[in-house]
């Protein structure tokens, strides 16, 4: 029982800084650093961007865990996170290409707080 109550800590753990990194991003340090020198913003982006790899895998590997145990592979709610996870890779990897493109960011930002609402449903 506790290894499965860690794994889902450590699941939800990684999401909130995995989504909750983002909207501060979003919300605080891009207005903040609007005007000045970009390095500053690409500096704070790359940190989070390596933060958010690792926090990544936390949630891929805790996942396949909890689907895994608890036979959820063929539940709808699951399949659609899996897919919009799908969709924030390939949008994560436009935004390497294009750093400075906003549609994308916000894209990923959307599309990250979608699969934490899929995650509330799976998880009730």
């Amino acid at each position: 029982m506790f290894e499965w109550t860690l794994i889902r800590f450590l699941h939800v753990l990684a999401m909130g800084f995995f989504v909750g990194g983002q909207v501060m991003l979003a919300a605080v340090v891009v207005p903040a650093l609007r005007g000045q020198d970009r390095e500053l913003m690409r500096g704070a982006a790359k940190r989070f961007g390596v933060a958010s790899l690792v926090a990544l895998a936390v949630i891929i590997a805790t996942g396949v865990a909890m689907a895994s145990e608890f036979e959820r592979w063929s539940a709808p709610e699951l399949q659609a996170k899996l897919g919009l996870l799908a969709l924030v890779f390939v949008l994560a990897g436009l935004h390497v290409v294009t750093p400075y493109t906003r549609l994308i960011s916000i894209t990923v930002l959307l599309t990250s707080i979608a699969i934490v609402w899929f995650g509330v449903e799976l998880a009730h």
